[in-house]
Formats: structure tokens, C-alpha cells, sequence
């Protein structure tokens, strides 16, 4: 089954690009403002403070074409067939335009005694592999909540949509940010990792994000989509239409 991509994204390209980069500075701009001070706190603030931004992003934006703001989220949609090659590219270089800019326009007004904004780091001495492994699985819950969400079967809870993926999105950054700052999103991570030249264990999160969406649509397609005619749950559908036949 392949989507259409003029039915699946109404919009021309020149306004996905627009409505990506928009997005990605809002989402880098306002979530990593609620990392600048936690009073304390731990991960509520960070969590709170990205949810909020995704929502408003997804609420201000979905409307002129699917909002994804995050590289893995548009491979995830290429594996279950939902966006064309050239689309992609597209969005991908928005994403990283927009983390970039969001980035450095809250470094610019940002307080003085702010240091390492949004700079992601392993904590409480976790491996790099232990590390890789927590982002992944994060990232893997991650594309589920979004495929679920926009899933044909949940049509008519669309008018929630972005409430679903930003309290989705909360919920695994405030288990995530005390390990590894909950990084889920290669383009977020690249700003300021390039900008303070600090590249230690920024592998994983360019590639733990990908992974996880990559096996998760996998995942997804495969065995959890009924309309996907080699999926695991289609074959079971139909073999059990045709036993009551």
C-alpha cells in the first residue's frame, strides 16, 4: 500500500518546508528554554516545556500539512509508506534549519550565566551503550504514539492529536531527561553540540533517535497495521474472515 502523496500532503512543498522549519524553531526555542533553570525540580520543567512547544507547533501548523519535527518521525513515515523521497529531504533539512535557528536565537537572549544550553550528556555514569539503548526505546514508544495517533481507525479522535503526542512526548522525556537528557530527535541535538564543539557520545543521539523510529515503524507496518496488506495482522484478519466463511 502506498499513500499518495498529494492526498497525504495537501500542501506544496515549499510550505512543508515552511511549516518544518517553523515548527522545529518553536519546538527548540521554547523546550530548551525550560532547561535553562529547573528549580530543583528534576525533568518537569524540561518535559512540560517541550510537550507545550510540540503542541502548539502540531496546533498551529498540522492544519497545512502533516507536522513531524524530528527526522525520525519522517523515516518512520517513509517506511510505513506515508511520504515520498523527495518530501523527506525536505523536511529533514527544515528540521535541522529550524533546531538551528530556534537554538541560537535563545542562546542570543538568553541570560549571560547560561552555560552548555541544551547540551545533551549521559548521566549517573550510564555507558554510551546503556545510553544508546534508553534513547532508542524511547524513540521506538515514541513513533508508536505517533502512528497510532494519526491511524485511520482513530479518524475521528483527530481534533486531539496534538494533545496526544504532547503528553506522549512528556511522559518520555520526564522518564528519559534524569539518564540522558531525552534527547529522541537527532536535529535537536546537533545546535548545540556543533556550536560548544562538544561531540562526546553525540553519536547516539544522531543515531538512537533513528534507530528506535526505524524498528518501530517496522514494527508497525508489519504486524500492527490491518491495512497494510503484509502485515502480520492483515494475514490474521483475513485468514480469520475466510475460516467464518
Amino acid at each position: 500500500m502506498c499513500v499518495d502523496d498529494k492526498n497525504e500532503f495537501p500542501s506544496p512543498l515549499i510550505i512543508g518546508l515552511f511549516t518544518e522549519t517553523i515548527g522545529t524553531f518553536i519546538m527548540m526555542f521554547i523546550g530548551c528554554m525550560g532547561c535553562l533553570f529547573q528549580y530543583g525540580i528534576g525533568p518537569v520543567i524540561p518535559s512540560f516545556a517541550f510537550a507545550f512547544a510540540i503542541l502548539a507547533a502540531l496546533q498551529m501548523l498540522h492544519a497545512d500539512g502533516p507536522v513531524h519535527l524530528n527526522p525520525g518521525v519522517s523515516i518512520a513515515f517513509l517506511i510505513v509508506q506515508k511520504m515520498s523521497w523527495k518530501r523527506f529531504l525536505v523536511y529533514v533539512v527544515a528540521q535541522y534549519i529550524g533546531c538551528f535557528l530556534g537554538w541560537i536565537t535563545l542562546y542570543v537572549v538568553a541570560p549571560d550565566e547560561s552555560q552548555n544550553i541544551c547540551l545533551l550528556r549521559l548521566k549517573w555514569e550510564l555507558s554510551p551503550i546503556q545510553g544508546f539503548v534508553i534513547e532508542m526505546l524511547g524513540a521506538t514508544v515514541l513513533i508508536w504514539i505517533v502512528l497510532g495517533a494519526i491511524d485511520a481507525k482513530n479518524s475521528a479522535l483527530k481534533d486531539s492529536l496534538p494533545v496526544r503526542i504532547a503528553l506522549g512526548v512528556c511522559g518520555i522525556i520526564f522518564a528519559l531527561e534524569p539518564l540522558t537528557g531525552a534527547g529522541l530527535n537527532s536535529a535537536r541535538s546537533f545546535p548545540p553540540a556543533a556550536y560548544y564543539n562538544n561531540w562526546k557520545d553525540h553519536w547516539l543521539y544522531e543515531l538512537a533517535p533513528i534507530c528506535g523510529t526505524s524498528i518501530g515503524a517496522v514494527i508497525y507496518r508489519f504486524i500492527l497495521d490491518d491495512e497494510d496488506k503484509y502485515s502480520l495482522h492483515s494475514y490474521l484478519k483475513k485468514a480469520e474472515e475466510g475460516g467464518e466463511a
